[in-house]
């Protein structure tokens, strides 16, 4: 297929931006985004089965002739740029040219050669934002929205401009529109703002840093648009050296969020807070939030990297003192993923900089569910981890159109338990005037408010004596009140979409019973390494020495034949295989197994299921890390994640060598989670889960699932002594009040149909005395899907909408809350 230098001259429809580029430029530009990035993990198998395999040129002479050009490299880039000229960004609709859906990605990369530049550029006024975003404002808008442009800034990337361009979901975020002067909402979305200078504190054990008062982009959303310091003048370095002062005398500070607006954009005060705060003993983790890496990602990747190694050198400072670093960042939908923002994820995760998402929930963006499984599982392959989905948007000023009901939230949260792997799934948390709540476990919706619809009274996990610690809310507020267990309701805008939500207020708890006979940790231990926790298949459709976990996940058992791995690379829904056993003891089948996934699209990580980490952590040496290491292949096109999953019952079990290890796995890229199941009288009272919760934490371990019920160690040992559900929500309300947020875990019940959360995906019932369990994810035709004779097995009902009913071994409830 032979390319022509041929010169396009191309006007923008809207704008009248007129753009001179070369045909063979264009050519080299598809050309070399489907060399390195054509795969179906990035474009989707759509697309993927229309370019197929092999070259960069082979993919784009079959994508030239799928479009209708037959050879006509030339027609097709004519038609490709005419169609890119007639795109504004609010284009509802993806982008086709004679059928054929073109990627968003790929629109982008193409737009990179017709729209260059890594600037970010400040809008003043509607004809300036008309034509950098190729949108015709009506006439009966172009007053109102002068006005908005007026009262809140507008400032856009390049990158962020090029996305706008070929998707609405992106615009979404960041175009104003003239709803942004409706005064319904608030201006600040805490009424527990105690500044400090540049500093901020809500919580007892960490602060907030704000280094920098303006960002490279405006999020429409963000309750940092309304903010007073955005028009006053930045910190310097004499003002951080105060607050890491302030730090320095407050012992029960243990993490810092250095944010801003974007503290990237102040290199001085970022470098004053990181070596001033790192020489503070009782500081553990320095918690950098920005979101350039969606929205700017070339102030990561400009000189070659610099500021990527900048962060890679005050990592490992930190390490040597015993410290870590973490990246927060925000994404909201795919079409946000750019190779860019994954190359900068894999990039600090590879290097062991953590990166965690947390994603606003916007109505008509994000708030169906595809779009995040979509999203999640990219983020995912590239090793982040998923955090928080914030329900619902920030309630302030102007930006009603992004809130849905509190129930389109909390609903979400079940198509993604069907969809996505276990490790992919975030917290549900609602960010509440006096701090965060994660949805039926630490937090819920009471009741309405008596006296404005708006509004609901939400339970927190706070209580008046914790801000007595260090900050005592102001007396006499209306909008909240303690109620009779101790803690605080708060008064929250929102809308509740389903009274079924509401649960009333949690009665006195009866006291808290003795558990006859505890057995000895050491007993738990060796029942725990006598008999690992089997792989469970929920249905019985597959090959020998394989198991369907789930419709994300298939394990593999030590010694699977060929047919068991090629069930996993023949269903494209899994994206994760779970490798059984004492994984360190087989490293050539692991290796046999990465081997065989690596050209597979699909798949995206493979994990390894360890208790050595756990009680045998001198097995972990030097050659072995680094095999693991070299398996590990976070990358952008085709990634293959390892991580490894451990299991610990007690805080006295972590010791300094889980922590060393831990960090050498984590500067190879491999993230080490850790599931803990509840027994009673060993590590069920909320003193017992924090210890543990804090001690994961210090290690460097996520803190992944607090098994409530259903494993088979709780199977046997708390059927003579089950565990309470008053307890759960105590240890639930406890972690999170007096943890780190990113020490929270995912409260969890196993079933045989795969694992429900407690309160969110679940509802309990009960009969005759008996606790039910309704499994609010899943119907029998989802399990049908993977395999067609499929019938609800030995134990397990169905309520008149379909929706699995399952008796709950090792579970009773004192008090009846959340029990219907």
């Amino acid at each position: 297929m032979d390319a022509h230098n041929e010169h396009l001259s191309a006007e923008f429809s809207n704008s009248g931006e007129t753009v001179d580029v070369r045909s063979c430029d264009l050519v080299a530009a598809v050309t070399d985004f489907l060399e390195f990035y054509g795969t179906a993990y990035l474009l989707g198998d759509t697309m993927a089965g229309v370019i197929g395999e092999g070259s960069g040129t082979a993919k784009f002479e079959r994508l030239v002739a799928a479009a209708g050009f037959g050879a006509d490299a030339d027609g097709f880039i004519r038609s490709l740029v005419a169609l890119l000229v007639s795109a504004d960004s609010q284009c509802p609709h993806a982008l086709c040219l004679n059928g054929i859906e073109i990627s968003q990605m790929l629109l982008v990369a193409v737009l990179q050669r017709l729209l260059p530049g890594n600037g970010f550029v400040s809008i003043k006024d509607v004809a300036q934002l008309e034509g950098r975003t190729n949108i015709r404002v009506p006439d009966e808008q172009r007053e109102s929205l002068q006005a908005v442009i007026d009262t809140y800034p507008v400032r856009l990337s390049m990158h962020t401009i090029r996305q706008m361009r070929v998707s609405r979901d992106v615009a979404y975020q960041y175009l104003p529109f003239v709803e942004e002067l409706d005064p319904v909402g608030h201006t600040n979305t805490w009424i527990g703002q105690f500044h400090q200078g540049l500093l901020e504190q809500m919580y007892q054990n960490r602060v907030i840093f704000l280094l920098n008062m303006s960002c490279p982009v405006y999020c429409r959303f963000c309750f940092r648009k309304h903010k007073e310091s955005r028009n006053e003048t930045n910190p310097t370095v004499a003002d951080v050296a105060r607050a890491v002062a302030h730090v320095a005398a407050s012992p029960n500070i243990k993490e810092i969020v250095i944010t801003g607006g974007d503290p990237f954009l102040n290199r001085c005060n970022m470098a004053a807070a990181i070596d001033g705060l790192k020489q503070i003993a009782h500081v553990q983790c320095l918690r950098l939030a920005t979101r350039s890496v969606a929205y700017y990602p070339n102030l990561f990747l400009a000189d070659d990297g610099e500021l990527l190694d900048y962060l890679k050198l005050k990592s490992l400072e930190l390490q040597a003192l015993g410290k870590r670093m973490e990246l927060a960042t925000h994404l909201i939908h795919p079409d946000e993923v750019s190779p860019e923002c994954l190359e900068i994820i894999s990039e600090l995760v590879k290097n062991g900089i953590p990166v965690y998402i947390q994603t606003p929930f916007l109505k008509d963006c994000n708030d169906k569910g595809p779009e995040l499984v979509r999203l999640f599982g990219l983020l995912r392959g590239a090793g982040a981890e998923l955090h928080y989905i914030y329900i619902p948007c920030s309630p302030i000023h102007g930006n009603s159109v992004y809130w849905s009901p509190l129930s389109d939230g909390v609903g979400v949260a079940s198509y993604l338990r069907a969809n996505l792997s276990d490790r992919v799934i975030p917290r549900i948390c609602t960010a509440t005037p006096i701090g965060k709540l994660d949805w039926n476990s630490s937090g819920w919706a009471v009741e309405p408010h008596a006296t404005d619809e708006k509004f609901v009274w939400l339970r927190t996990p706070y209580t008046p004596e914790y801000f007595k610690r260090f900050a005592p809310l102001a007396d006499g507020l209306n909008n909240l009140r303690a109620n009779a267990e101790g803690t605080i309701d708060v008064s929250y805008m929102a809308r509740i979409g389903d009274e079924g939500l509401y649960l009333g207020r949690r009665p006195a708890r009866p006291a808290r019973t003795e558990r006859p006979d505890p057995p000895l940790l050491e007993t738990l231990q060796q029942d725990a390494l006598a008999e690992p926790q089997p792989l469970c298949s929920v249905v019985a459709a597959v090959p020998e020495g394989a198991r369907r976990l789930h419709r994300t996940r298939v394990g593999l058992e030590a010694g699977a034949g060929p047919e068991a791995l090629a069930y996993a690379i023949d269903n494209r829904e899994v994206t994760d295989v779970v490798l059984a056993g004492e994984a360190i003891e087989r490293l050539d089948e692991v290796a046999a197994v990465v081997e065989a996934l690596r050209p597979v699209d699909h798949v995206n990580a493979v994990r390894l299921r360890s208790l050595a980490f756990a009680y045998a952590p001198e097995r972990f040496g030097r050659a072995l890390i680094s095999r693991l290491g070299a398996l590990n292949h976070l990358e952008v096109a085709r990634p293959l994640r390892l991580e490894i999953e451990t299991q610990f019952l007690h805080a006295a079990e972590l010791g300094s060598a889980h922590r060393r290890l831990a960090r050498r796995l984590n500067n190879h890229g491999i993230t080490v989670y850790a599931n803990v199941p509840l027994l009673t009288g060993v590590n069920d009272t909320p003193e017992a889960a924090m210890a543990l919760a804090y001690g994961l934490r210090g290690a460097g371990i996520e803190f992944h699932h607090c098994y409530v019920a259903g494993l088979p160690l709780q199977r046997r040992h708390n059927a003579d002594r089950p565990l309470d559900t008053a307890d759960v929500i105590d240890i639930a309300t406890t972690v999170r009040r007096e943890g780190s947020g990113r020490e929270i875990p995912r409260y969890i019940i196993a079933t045989p149909l795969g694992e429900v959360d407690f309160g969110l995906t679940s509802r309990l019932k009960a009969t005759g005395g008996v606790l039910h369990l309704k499994l609010q994810p899943y119907t029998l035709d989802y399990f049908k899907e993977m395999d067609p004779a499929y019938q609800w097995p030995q134990g397990v009902s169905e309520d008149a909408a379909g929706v699995p009913l399952w008796t709950v071994p090792g579970l009773f409830s004192s008090d009846g809350f959340m029990v219907g």
